[in-house]
């Protein structure tokens, strides 16, 4: 099995087998693959079920989305399912429930953030297509030129990759590093990004991830020269 299609008719008990091997570096891509196909499987389904609930609560089909991610996400970390726990005696069915009852615990956790904290964005936040300028910065020669080998290598590190990749990366950077609190982007912000870029809001996740990816192994191989 090499590819999506090999998987489309395996069972969905198996497809959760095959996610289990994920660490296991003969067994990596098979197990990408069934994620993929679990994911395609479920989504529609998922979302038929979380968006009306997300309305009810306030918030747009954007929200939903993204909360079907993180619960697609979570079986991909934890690939686990007992079905003698479940009240549905069918697989699919149980899956399903399963599913959104992950959702419902992060739209639970999602609107308990948004009451507890302040949200630390303004509206006034702008896509980000480069690095900043260094010389207006007031900060001492030193730690210029410490920034300015930084921001070097990171451009070495974006520049085998698109330009969107180098646009979603920097402007994630810029706002996620306001707050450790685990706030998502704003969604007008998120919605230029898609509007700018002309992606979707998972290819912008796909972009975000290789340009990271990219970054870091870049930084591991020269950050230390």
């Amino acid at each position: 099995m090499s590819n999506s299609q090999d998987l489309n008719n395996e069972t969905t008990e198996s497809l959760l087998e095959y996610i289990q091997w994920k660490d296991e570096s003969d067994y990596a891509e098979i197990a990408k693959e069934a994620f993929k196909v679990f994911t395609f499987r479920y989504q529609l389904e998922l979302l038929k079920k979380l968006t009306p609930i997300c309305k009810n609560w306030g918030y747009d089909s954007q929200v939903a989305t993204e909360l079907a991610y993180e619960a697609f996400n979570r079986i991909w970390k934890y690939p686990k399912f007992d079905l003698s726990k479940s009240k549905q005696k069918d697989y699919d069915k149980a899956i399903i429930f399963y599913l959104f009852g992950i959702a419902k615990r992060l739209l639970a956790d999602y609107k308990r953030s948004e009451t507890e904290d302040p949200n630390p964005f303004t509206g006034s936040e702008e896509i980000i297509t480069e690095f900043p300028d260094i010389e207006n910065m007031e900060m001492g020669k030193e730690r210029k030129a410490q920034l300015q080998k930084v921001y070097e290598l990171l451009n070495e590190a974006l520049s085998k990759l698109s330009p969107k990749h180098k646009v979603i990366y920097l402007t994630y950077k810029q706002y996620e590093s306001i707050t450790n609190d685990g706030y998502n982007l704003p969604r007008h912000l998120t919605k230029k990004l898609q509007d700018e870029l002309d992606l979707t809001q998972n290819s912008i996740r796909v972009y975000k991830k290789q340009a990271i990816e990219a970054v870091n192994t870049h930084l591991k191989i020269y950050g230390s020269k």
